[in-house]
């Protein structure tokens, strides 16, 4: 009785500790339905364009990606280069020219950012972001 008791113990422990990591793994290849401006959207912003020095006030850009001020410099807003299209058209990723960037189609010049690409989870949230209104949220 007592070694059944053991073995018992010893296997609930290693179950246990062999699920450790897994929630990290599975919410990497969960595709995700939503996303939100301030969570997911900005953070990227942040990392990639603004505090990199590129997308800044008063940089030669002209294209302010900082906190509290990215919203309402994209959203809805023609892009100077590749008029008529929207920098970011909500409803439209496939007519946003940030996403088509990010994605590397050439119609809207070089890849951004410059020397890597974004994370597909990244590349995702922004898709979904657009394709769900683009809110402010």
């Amino acid at each position: 009785m007592k070694l059944e008791f053991f073995l018992s113990c010893i296997f609930i422990t290693f179950l246990n500790y062999s699920c450790v990591d897994l929630g990290n793994s599975i919410e990497e290849n969960i595709i995700r339905d939503s996303a939100s401006y301030s969570k997911d959207i900005q953070p990227v912003f942040d990392i990639s364009c603004a505090t990199s020095g590129c997308h800044v006030n008063g940089h030669s850009t002209e294209l302010d990606l900082s906190r509290g001020k990215s919203y309402m410099e994209i959203v809805n807003v023609t892009s100077i280069d590749f008029a008529p299209l929207k920098l970011i058209s909500p409803n439209n990723p496939d007519s946003s020219v940030i996403y088509l960037k990010i994605i590397g189609d050439s119609s809207t010049g070089s890849l951004m950012p410059p020397g890597g690409t974004l994370k597909d989870a990244n590349i995702n949230s922004i898709r979904i972001w657009i394709e769900n209104g683009a809110q402010n949220n």
